[in-house]
């Protein structure tokens, strides 16, 4: 084989009310696409993700999963900071086994620290920067042959004991992107047990598929590719407009066709799906209308009865909306991200797209249509005072009442490599925990540290951590709604847990 690529989750986190679990389940969507490009080209490429590895086959034994397929390059994607620890340790084992066997990273993480990687993690060969279709092939053949590999774009590999980068030349257009098949399951390994099992955002340790359906819903889903790049300079983003410049070389945005979308999520429906996620909303505000009308047109047509979830960046006109609500899928919804009700906030992060009177248009006509629209907020953003805190929770409190149709939700940000934030900490008036790769790594080596209330930085003169924990845990935590007895309610949970009621509630599920 030419490529084996290894999908790694983050495999273990804590969070009170679930306990151990993993996360990072579903693979970068570019990486059906990297393996489809290279079959096309007559180059032989496999996908095995190893939380559906572990769930089937036990203890992940990485000699023979090299053994069966006999590759000359194992790809490792890794694109979220998140999975930093795990990559590496699995990198790590498998050249101490095989070192005959290149190994390979990509995704926005690798890409934005190649040249630290390749340079402190001596099993790791190659990092490609960036889009990846041209560079792995000319890899693929080079590799094969000369292993003359200055002519490889967007690759960072090692030469006389030091990191080397070629230039990043190739950023994928349109028309490559039309060109790929980005919903090819049959290129994953067991690729059903994926798609019942680990088509959702976390996976409990232990229990079994029946209570986590119970606790954590039933949906399978996946996301498809709308296009690359970004108009938008978000303080917290690391996908923002510049980062794409700065790890990718990437400074026009590419789009795919309205039908090559459509053939994706068709594929989805085929393979067993009944969730699609339309996310990175990269089209040009003053086309977006347009260009998901067209989407949903088809999908009428073909009555596929697939639901969306499609993220917009602009506020969504009554066209956008009228279409929408004429789809087959039944529990289709719109995501919008406002971030903050503090218009002067949101302008300061760089993410004030319209004002809070324009939005409030946009759900009354959602709600009279019967469009279902998921507002998403965020604590934890530069320049935020405790009265911001409280006005948002206000804030949502009101939508609640005027809106049937809306649901809130609110995360906590967390620092991503190449963001604004953290390329520019001073200016945002940030101290950061986490800023180079070994920092991630070392943070994401310990289970206890807990993503859904880590920042990884400190704003100097504005609520700490401690404090932003407490205020998400009263008003914004999404499982438990009790106010100033959520933290209390949820640590009792945690005690049933250790006792052992999730476990015999798990047999009594298991039986039925």
């Amino acid at each position: 084989m030419d490529v084996l690529f290894l999908h790694t989750p983050k495999f273990h986190n804590y969070y009170k009310p679930i306990g151990d679990f993993s996360f990072i389940l579903f693979p970068p969507i570019g990486l059906l696409g990297l393996a489809d490009y290279l079959v096309r080209n007559h180059c032989s490429a496999r996908i095995i993700h190893l939380g559906v590895e572990e769930h089937l086959h036990g203890p992940l034994d990485f000699d023979r999963m090299i053994d069966e397929n006999r590759p000359a390059i194992v790809g490792l994607d890794l694109h979220w900071h998140f999975q930093s620890y795990d990559v590496i340790e699995v990198a790590r084992k498998i050249k101490l086994k095989h070192p005959e066997v290149a190994v390979l990273l990509g995704g926005f993480t690798a890409s934005v620290f190649a040249e630290e990687i390749v340079r402190d993690y001596p099993f790791i060969d190659f990092v490609i920067r960036g889009d990846a279709e041209i560079p792995i092939l000319h890899l693929v053949r080079r590799f094969g042959r000369d292993k003359d590999l200055r002519s490889v774009p967007n690759l960072t590999y090692r030469e006389n004991g030091s990191p080397v980068s070629n230039a990043c030349s190739y950023a994928a257009d349109g028309a490559m992107l039309d060109s790929l098949c980005f919903t090819d399951f049959t290129l994953m390994k067991d690729f059903p047990s994926f798609v019942r099992a680990f088509s959702r955002y976390v996976r409990m340790t232990g229990y079994s598929e029946a209570l986590q359906r119970r606790i954590l819903g039933k949906r399978s889903t996946f996301p498809v590719v709308i296009g690359r790049g970004c108009a938008y300079e978000c303080s917290f983003c690391g996908g923002s407009h510049e980062a794409h410049g700065l790890m990718a070389g990437r400074r026009t945005i590419a789009l795919r066709s309205p039908n090559s979308v459509v053939a994706s999520l068709s594929d989805l429906q085929r393979f067993g799906f009944d969730t699609a996620g339309l996310c990175h909303d990269c089209c040009p505000s003053e086309e977006g209308d347009q260009y998901y009308i067209a989407i949903f047109e088809q999908l009428k047509q073909l009555k596929c009865p697939l639901s969306l979830q499609v993220e917009r960046y602009s506020l969504p006109g009554r066209g956008f909306l009228e279409s929408f609500a004429g789809l087959p899928g039944k529990r289709s919804s719109i995501a919008l991200s406002i971030h903050s009700h503090s218009e002067q906030l949101r302008r300061k992060n760089g993410v004030h797209r319209y004002s809070n009177g324009a939005l409030e248009e946009m759900l009354a006509i959602a709600d009279s249509l019967g469009v279902h629209v998921e507002l998403y907020f965020a604590c934890g953003l530069p320049f935020e005072s405790v009265q911001d805190l409280k006005g948002m929770a206000v804030y949502q409190e009101s939508l609640h009442k005027k809106f049937k149709h809306l649901r809130t939700r609110t995360a906590l940000i967390e620092i991503e490599p190449a963001s604004p934030m953290s390329r520019q900490p001073d200016a945002y008036g940030l101290t950061l925990e986490r800023a180079t790769f070994a920092e991630f790594y070392r943070y994401h080596s310990q289970p206890a540290n807990n993503h859904f209330q880590e920042t990884g930085y400190v704003r100097c003169g504005l609520p700490g951590r401690d404090e932003l924990r407490r205020f998400y845990c009263r008003h914004f935590c999404e499982r438990i709604r009790a106010g100033a007895a959520s933290p209390y309610i949820c640590s009792l949970i945690e005690l049933s847990r250790h006792l052992g009621v999730l476990s015999a509630l798990d047999q009594v599920v298991s039986l039925k």
